[in-house]
């Protein structure tokens, strides 16, 4: 009986910063993941942040931690002929190999696509760069910045009125990771039902693109470039009901006035439950805000000279929603808003998602044994639920934990 999905499955990566979050994923669901990495380690396990007293130690690296889980580490150095050659017979053994070297880096050295394919037609061989194995492209210099930039999801983050901006981590590494796993998964099916490997080919600017949604249709159909909306979206009004608001501790999301939930009079109602809705229940505001909803708007969009009257009054009833959830925490906000069916989200930081309610109800954290410390470590858990053949994440291995073991039985 296989107890996880991909039990049996064996893959060998040779990854540091773009492709390892792909091994992490297939390691999290059962394949036997061997990451080959270089004396030392690389990029990746000498970033910060670091565990706390451990800085500089490679085993201690937060960022090596989050895309290393579930796999085993041995330590080779590709540009040793001996090396080379166990990293050869190693790759060979694998079902899947997964490489985010510069185009042709590997083939130099013997453990390229062509090479292992002609000695393991099955071999699934998955290569993660940021442009593509071909193109005029394909041998420029990457990193997840550029991968972002070049993607068209920065133009279109932020403010308006700010320059493009990047979206926070490596976002454009995690998207090329994850379609790197997805056609990893689609090759190997084909694979066991063919005996025929294939090389998938990922580029991350493609991948960071499908990001954009609908922006790139908008240029081919309309001829028209999608622009930062920031925090007020679309329509560039601060609308009662919609935006970010500040509460005593943090930051709660309103989109009230989505068809969704319940509509602004429900906000109102609970407003005045605690005495806290001063004079919205006078006109005109109480005749905006039994008004106010999307298709309103859309109407209101379309004749300029109710929308002009509309509009003056607007930032009153903002102003006396926003006191209202100044006087709460997020946490109050969001809870009480979510049992009145209200649209209102936390905007989370760190530690709420470590008390989060839902988060906890569903067990998503998991421990497993501190890579460098005696006291357990609580972790993020799988972003999915099989029930037949759960996911199970296991600690980031130690640099070269695995080396003599994994050779020996070779």
């Amino acid at each position: 009986m296989v107890e996880r999905a991909l039990e049996g499955v064996r893959v060998v990566e040779f990854t540091d910063e773009t492709g390892a979050y792909c091994g992490k994923l297939l390691a999290d669901l059962g394949a036997d993941v061997i990451k080959v990495e270089p004396p030392g380690g690389g990029r990746q396990r000498n970033a910060g942040p670091f565990v706390t007293g451990h800085d500089g130690e490679p085993n201690a690296s937060l960022a090596f931690w989050v895309h290393n889980t579930s796999k085993k580490s041995v330590v080779l150095d590709i540009e040793d002929a001996s090396d080379r050659a166990k990293a050869k017979q190693l790759a060979l053994s694998a079902d899947i190999v997964i490489e985010d070297n510069p185009v042709g880096f590997l083939a130099a050295r013997g453990l390229g696509y062509a090479q292992l394919h002609a000695e393991k037609p099955s071999l699934v061989y998955t290569s993660v760069t940021g442009f593509g194995q071909t193109g005029p492209h394909a041998n420029w210099a990457y990193s997840d910045i550029v991968g972002q930039a070049t993607s068209g999801i920065m133009t279109l983050a932020g403010e308006m009125a700010d320059p493009p901006n990047m979206i926070y981590g490596h976002q454009a590494d995690i998207s090329a990771s994850i379609h790197a796993a997805q056609g990893s998964m689609i090759a190997l099916l084909h694979a066991e039902e063919t005996g025929q490997g294939q090389q998938v080919d990922v580029s991350a600017q493609e991948a960071c693109s499908m990001s954009q949604e609908t922006a790139m249709q908008s240029w081919d159909f309309q001829k028209k470039n999608r622009v930062r909306t920031g925090e007020l979206g679309a329509i560039p009004l601060r609308l009662p009901g919609a935006g970010t608001l500040k509460a005593k501790d943090g930051y709660v999301l309103l989109f009230i006035i989505a068809p969704a939930g319940e509509d602004l009079p429900a906000l109102v109602d609970w407003m005045r439950e605690e005495g806290m809705q001063e004079d919205l229940d006078e006109d005109p505001y109480r005749e905006i805000i039994a008004a106010m909803n999307m298709g309103f708007l859309t109407q209101l969009m379309g004749d300029p000279s109710r929308a002009a009257q509309i509009i003056g009054h607007l930032p009153h009833i903002n102003d006396v929603i926003g006191r209202f959830f100044e006087s709460k925490t997020a946490k109050e906000a969001y809870e009480e808003g979510q049992h009145r069916r209200l649209l209102i989200g936390i905007v989370s930081k760190p530690a709420d998602l470590a008390e989060n309610t839902q988060l906890r109800s569903r067990n998503w954290y998991i421990t497993f044994p501190n890579p460098v410390g005696d006291s357990p470590v609580e972790f993020p858990g799988p972003p999915y639920r099989l029930s037949e053949s759960p996911a199970t994440v296991q600690r980031p291995p130690r640099l070269g934990e695995h080396t003599a073991a994994v050779l020996s039985a070779l």
